[in-house]
């Protein structure tokens, strides 16, 4: 299961935040790269909802291939910018 560190549920969070449109972010796989945007719940959709009450969506062939992934929102000099670190054992 991937695991949501504080820092990135607050990210997360401030990006619903400014869009009064958006309920949720989505983790998509896009040209063999991982990508955040934007969405809605669709069916069979994992889904899963932080300590912020913010939510994260993917599907399940995403949900299994972030298996043992960490995401996190480290500071940069552009501020927090979501990031998926490497895998754990």
């Amino acid at each position: 299961m991937l695991t949501v560190t504080p820092s990135a549920w607050r990210r997360i969070a401030g990006i619903i935040s400014r869009r009064p449109d958006v309920n949720a972010v989505r983790l998509r796989y896009i040209n063999g790269e991982f990508r955040c945007g934007t969405g809605s719940p669709r069916e069979h959709d994992r889904i899963i909802t932080g300590a912020t009450g913010s939510t994260l969506l993917m599907t399940a062939a995403v949900a299994r291939s972030l298996t043992n992934r960490t995401l996190d929102a480290p500071e940069t000099d552009r501020g927090p910018r979501l990031q998926l670190l490497p895998e754990t054992a």
